[in-house]
This record gives structure tokens, sequence and C-alpha cells, in this order.
């Protein structure tokens, strides 16, 4: 099988754990990159080709998805989280394929790519990632969905809050090695931190920086200011997230009352930075219309 149109797979979106590392704050609901985790990783399933995708957790989480569901009862597990997805799924008719993601991943469409372009071995009952430490990434897998209900019916009332690894480990799965930044999820607080701050150095990386730090310098220099403190991708990374959650046109505002509010010994750059994308963020749930 050589490409993801042709495996023919639904998806499941486990969204429903109590963040119990994040100091209960939901996964689901954390943003990156100006975007819900979950949302993240419902797009990247769709963008990996799958016919339908039904979010396993609270009603809030899967705004973007064909269907939410929840596990019963809520908390119980990921192994419930998946056989509730399932019994939804199985009320149409359930494709022969079904990926199974967390809603965690940091890189959800680098993890979907590298489950399909390796799905080729259909004698197995699916293939799952592995991480460069050899840890069996069960939440980031495309399994034969009539292997995988069995699995977690044969478990029956036991199937609340059982490790993953007591249904899935009966699977024939084939392997797909991957690097520890493709597997990583976002679990912690510092976790979170880190994939942001990855992001901003990302940014930065795929943009001149010769030409932006000359301009920088060309610029202040006519001016008369000393840009010594500026910090590109910081600067870049508010006018992304405000051009997301409020308009386009608002970044280049945003960005020139950054430079008032710091030329006024309001604050330093990073400070200030977070600030209005605390204000974006919060501007895109009060105006989910946009600007009026």
């Amino acid at each position: 099988m050589s490409n993801s149109n042709a495996i023919g797979f639904d998806a499941l979106v486990l969204a429903g754990g109590r963040g119990t590392r994040l100091g209960g704050a939901g996964k689901a609901e954390l943003q990156l990159h100006g975007q819900r985790l979950v949302d993240r990783v419902v797009a990247a399933t769709r963008k990996a080709g799958a016919a339908r995708v039904i979010v396993v957790g609270p009603d809030t989480a899967g705004t973007k998805a064909d269907w939410v569901v929840r596990e019963d009862p809520p908390f119980a597990g990921p192994l419930a989280g998946i056989a509730a997805g399932l019994k939804e799924l199985s009320s149409e008719t359930a494709s022969e394929w079904t990926m199974v993601l967390a809603c965690d991943l940091q890189r959800p469409v680098a993890v979907s790519t590298a489950l399909t372009k390796n799905f080729e071995r259909r004698e197995t009952d699916g293939l799952l990632l592995v991480d460069a430490q050899g840890h069996t990434q069960w939440l980031a897998g495309i399994y034969r969905t009539a292997a995988l209900a069995l699995a977690c019916d044969e478990l029956g009332e036991n199937l609340v809050d059982a490790p993953v690894r007591r249904a899935l480990n009966q699977l024939h799965l084939a392997q797909v090695p991957v690097d520890d930044e493709t597997s990583s999820d976002i679990d912690t607080p510092q976790a979170l931190e880190s994939a942001r701050r990855n992001e901003r150095t990302r940014m930065a990386q795929h943009l001149p920086p010769e030409a932006l730090n000359e301009w920088l310098e060309a610029a202040a220099k006519e001016l008369g200011l000393d840009a010594g403190g500026v910090d590109i991708a910081t600067v870049l990374d508010v006018a992304k997230h405000v051009a997301h959650e409020v308009a386009r046109p608002a970044a280049p505002l945003s960005t020139f009352l950054l430079g008032l509010a710091m030329g006024n010994g309001k604050g330093d750059l990073d400070g200030l930075s977070q600030q209005l994308v605390s204000r974006a963020h919060r501007w895109a749930d009060e105006h989910p219309e946009g600007i009026a």
C-alpha cells in the first residue's frame, strides 16, 4: 500500500484523560501554535486520509470531529475510550482499519504520515510507532478494526483502567521506528513549554534570518534606535498568533503596539509578547465571528 488514500481507515482521537500531570488541565484544551491540541490531531488524521474522525472525550473536545463520544465511565482510561469509539463506528459501516492517536501528540502530522507511509504489511493486525528508546507507542498506530474490537471485548469489565498493552499486546503488529521528536507528547507543563519554544525556533529557522537581521539593523539605524534587544522569532510569534486568532491586519498593529509598550517601559519583550498572545486567544473566544 503506497498511499494513505488507498488504506481506507477511520480515526479515533483519545481526549478523555484527566491531565493529572498538567495540574488537572484538560489536554485537549491546551493551545499550541494557536490551535487546541485535539484539533491539531483531528486535522492530521483528515490530512492522512481518514474517512471519519471520532473524538473520545468531553463534548467540547469534539468540535472539529464527525462525532464525539464519552468512555463509560468517564476517565476510565484509553482502552475504554477505544471501545467507546469503536462502538460508535459500528453504528455505521466501519472501515477495515482504525487509526488510534492520543490528543496530546506534539507532531501529529509526522505521526500519521509515518503510519500511512509504512502501511504495507496487510498480513498483520496493524502497525504502530516505536520511539528511539524502544518504547511502544500504543496510542500512535493503525489497527485492524475487527482485531481491535475483539481485543477490547475479551477484557469485558476489566477494560476500565486497564493498561493498553494488556489488550493490544496480543495482536500481531508491525513496528515503525521513529525518533523521539516524532513520537513526543505533551503531558507536563514543561513539555508544553518546550513544544512552544521549539516552534519559535523552527519558525526562525525557516525564515531567511540573514535578510531579517540585516533589515532589522538597517531599519533601526534609520530610525535612530538600538535593536539589540529585539528577538525576531518572538516578535513573529506574536504576529502569527494575532493573525490567526484576531485577523491578519491586526498583526502589524499589535507588533507596533508591542514596540510602543517597550519604549514606554511597560515591560520586557518576553513578558509583553506573552500578554498579547494571551489576549489574542481570549479575543478569539470572545469574538468567534471575528472582528465586527
